[in-house]
C-alpha cells in the first residue's frame, strides 16, 4: 500500500467510525475531485497548490475509500505544523 503509511492505515481500519483528519495528495489540480470527497462525506478544509492536494476531515471508513481512486497519491495524518523559534 504505498499510498498510505500501514500504521496509519490500520488506525483507520480499526475504528472505520472515528473522525479523522487528512492530507490527500491528488495527481495534478484537486478541484476536479471536489465533488467525489463530499459525496464520500469528507469535508474539505483546504486546497493546496504548490503540492496538489487538499485538507480533509471525516470518518476514517470514508477515508479508506479514497484508497480506490486513481487521483489519489497519497494518504497522510493531518498534524499540525510547526517553526523552530530561537
Amino acid at each position: 500500500m504505498d499510498k498510505i503509511d500501514s500504521a496509519l492505515h490500520q488506525k483507520l481500519a480499526a475504528d472505520p467510525e472515528q473522525s479523522v483528519a487528512l492530507i490527500v495528495r491528488t495527481d495534478g489540480d484537486s478541484t476536479p475531485h471536489l465533488s467525489r470527497l463530499a459525496e464520500l462525506g469528507l469535508k474539505v478544509g483546504h486546497q493546496f497548490r504548490l503540492v496538489p492536494g487538499v485538507s480533509v476531515t471525516g470518518s476514517a471508513g470514508a477515508a479508506l475509500l479514497l484508497l480506490e481512486e486513481n487521483w489519489v497519491i497519497r494518504i497522510e495524518a493531518d498534524r499540525p505544523v510547526t517553526t523552530m523559534q530561537k
